[in-house]
C-alpha cells in the first residue's frame, strides 16, 4: 500500500514523499574525518571536544591521538569556514596552543598558521603515540 500526500494541490506517492524527506535528512555522521560530507567531519571534530571536556577533571583527560589532531589539522585547510573554526576551536581546546591560526584569515595568512601546527603535530608523533595518545 503506497501512501499519499496532498501537497498544496499536488498527489505525492510514498516514493516520491521519501525521496523528498531522504533529501532534507541531515548527513549521517558515521563518517568520520574521512567523510566526503563537511558535516560528518565536523561531527568528527565536535566529538573529539566533547571527550576532551568531558566530566572527567582536567589532570585525568587524554589528548587524542596524533592522527586525530593531524585530521584537525587537515580540516584548517578547509574551503568551508565552519570546518576550519570547528577544527581550530578544537585543536586549541585539546593542546593549548593557537599558532597564530584564525579560521577568518586570509588564505596565505591560514597557510602560514598550518604549516605551524602540522610542524608542532607532527614533532609530536613517535611511532607509538599515534597508538597511545599525544603525552601532554
Amino acid at each position: 500500500m503506497l501512501a499519499v500526500i496532498n501537497l498544496r494541490g499536488v498527489l505525492l506517492s510514498g516514493a516520491a514523499v521519501l525521496v523528498l524527506l531522504t533529501g532534507c535528512a541531515p548527513p549521517i555522521p558515521d563518517g568520520g574525518f574521512n567523510a566526503p560530507d563537511p558535516a560528518s567531519r565536523l561531527y568528527a571534530a565536535a566529538q573529539v571536544a566533547a571527550n576532551w571536556s568531558s566530566i572527567q577533571p582536567p589532570e585525568d583527560r587524554r589528548r587524542p591521538p596524533i592522527a586525530t589532531l593531524q585530521k584537525l589539522v587537515v580540516m584548517l585547510e578547509s574551503s568551508d569556514p565552519a570546518e576550519r573554526l570547528v577544527a581550530s576551536e578544537t585543536l586549541q581546546m585539546v593542546t593549548g596552543e593557537n599558532f597564530g591560526y584564525e579560521a577568518s584569515d586570509p588564505l596565505p595568512e591560514r597557510f602560514l598558521a598550518v604549516n605551524r601546527w602540522r610542524s608542532w603535530v607532527d614533532s609530536r608523533a613517535t611511532p607509538h603515540s599515534a597508538a597511545r595518545g599525544l603525552e601532554p
